[in-house]
C-alpha cells in the first residue's frame, strides 16, 4: 500500500513538473498575456488614405511567447504624390513581402520592426524582372484589445535604394527619411475554423 502512494504521489510530482516546465506555461509568464502568434489583416483606419487598404501577415512566437517572427503581404501601394503632393519615388507596380520581429512589451502590448520593398517592373532585355524604387522600415506598437483583436500604430519611413551602401537590403545607419508618415490600424486574427 505504501508503494502505492508512494507512487502516486512521484506520478503527480513529475506531472506538475512538466505541466509548469512546458512551452505552453512558459510561453505565458505574464499572466493573462496575449499570444503574438497567428495570422492577422490590419486595417488602415485613419483618414490619410481615402480607400479601403490593409495588409496581412502570419506571425510565428518563439517558445518564450514574447518574441515572434512574420512575414505578410502589402495588400496596397503609396502613392506619394497624392499623400503630400510631391513625387520623392517613382511610381510602383507591386510590394515585396513584409519581414517583421515583435516583441510583447507587457500583457497587452508589443512592439515591432519591419521591412519591405517598393518595386516597379522592368521590361526585356533587362536580366531582373523588378527594380526597387524604395525600402519601406515600418516601426510600431500594437495594443491588444481581445485575443483576436489588437490596435496598431505604424511609423513608415521611405528610402532611397541609394541610402543602402552597404547592400544589406536596410537604410544604412544614420541615413534620413525623405519620406515619413503614420497609419494606425485595427488587426483582425483568422479564426481558427
Amino acid at each position: 500500500m505504501r508503494t502505492r502512494t508512494w507512487f502516486g504521489a512521484l506520478l503527480v510530482t513529475i506531472s506538475v513538473c512538466l505541466l509548469l516546465g512546458s512551452p505552453t506555461a512558459m510561453a505565458d509568464k505574464t499572466s493573462g498575456a496575449y499570444k503574438l502568434g497567428g495570422v492577422w489583416i490590419a486595417r488602415v483606419v485613419n483618414p490619410i488614405i481615402p480607400v479601403p487598404s490593409q495588409w496581412s501577415y502570419v506571425v510565428v512566437a518563439d517558445p518564450s511567447g514574447t518574441r515572434a517572427s512574420g512575414y505578410g503581404s502589402v495588400d496596397m501601394g503609396f502613392n506619394t504624390t497624392a499623400i503630400l503632393g510631391n513625387p520623392y519615388f517613382e511610381p510602383t507596380d507591386s510590394a515585396s513581402p513584409i519581414l517583421v520581429e515583435i516583441v510583447r512589451t507587457g500583457p497587452d502590448t508589443a512592439t515591432y520592426n519591419s521591412v519591405y520593398y517598393g518595386l516597379k517592373k522592368l521590361d526585356p532585355p533587362s536580366p531582373i524582372n523588378a527594380a526597387i524604387v524604395y525600402i519601406g522600415v515600418v516601426k510600431g506598437e500594437l495594443k491588444f484589445i481581445a485575443p483576436d483583436k489588437a490596435e496598431g500604430t505604424h511609423s513608415f519611413e521611405l528610402y532611397y535604394p541609394e541610402q543602402d551602401v552597404n547592400g544589406d537590403g536596410l537604410p544604412d545607419e544614420g541615413q534620413t527619411t525623405p519620406f515619413t508618415f503614420t497609419l494606425e490600424t485595427v488587426d483582425t486574427r483568422l479564426p481558427a475554423p
